[in-house]
């Protein structure tokens, strides 16, 4: 058959097009798109944010500007802030990887646990020393936080002093109990402490007691191979 035929020239554009459109389409969402989605839910339009969100993910799974998006319209913080760490444990030289992690700096601060809010301010200064969250200068009362840290309470709690890893943080203490339970049954050393934030109560989960923050990372880890699980390390 004549190479120049017509039925030649439709199947070689037909694979010509079968490899060169996907690659055209995964190149659809651009970063300015993502920014306007965000500037559109700081405007207000959260909904209609959420009512686009379901298609981004379908389309953009493994994009760390799309699990942002995720993670800024996700109304639970302890599922968003594992949405954050996710953006920042596989892709942490991407440029909403200083996001990510200046979020979660902000869900520690406004629970109230300066010391970790703290360090995830020293991480953001430390592995992204351009970021321009660090050219607001330092955040108000950051320097002074450790002084008006709040006491959580703890009819069950550990000695003070060291380091813990949250698995949980939750509205209601029903549910921090379940998961309270869940670590028990496995022989685990497990604290509910209740937390008061501007009139709203929460209820953290903390496992062990560890001497480092290396100790309570290492033991963090496992629980994340293990369960499946964001957890996070913090001071006691």
């Amino acid at each position: 058959m004549d190479p120049s035929s017509p039925v030649i020239l439709t199947i070689s554009t037909q694979i010509l097009l079968s490899v060169v459109l996907p690659a055209v389409q995964g190149q659809k969402l651009s970063e300015p798109a993502i920014e306007k989605r965000l500037e559109m839910i700081e405007s207000g339009r959260v909904d209609e944010g959420k009512a686009q969100l379901p298609s981004l993910l379908t389309r953009y799974q493994h994009h760390p500007g799309v699990l942002y998006l995720q993670g800024v319209l996700t109304s639970d913080g302890t599922q968003a802030v594992k949405i954050f760490h996710s953006i920042i444990d596989n892709f942490p030289t991407s440029e909403w990887a200083d996001d990510a992690l200046y979020k979660i700096y902000q869900y520690h601060y406004s629970l109230g646990l300066y010391k970790t809010a703290i360090q995830k301010y020293g991480q953001l200064k430390r592995d992204y020393p351009r970021s321009p969250y660090l050219t607001r200068g330092e955040p108000r009362g950051i320097t002074r936080a450790e002084d008006e840290e709040e006491r959580v309470s703890s009819p069950h709690s550990s000695e003070s002093g060291g380091f813990a890893v949250q698995v949980g943080a939750f509205s209601t203490a029903e549910n921090a109990n379940k998961q309270k339970i869940f670590f028990q049954n496995i022989g685990e050393s497990v604290d509910i402490l209740n937390k008061v934030k501007s009139g709203r109560s929460f209820y953290l989960v903390w496992i062990g007691n560890f001497r480092s923050y290396e100790e309570a990372r290492k033991f963090a880890n496992e629980l994340k191979a293990r369960y499946k699980i964001e957890p996070i390390v913090v001071e006691r």
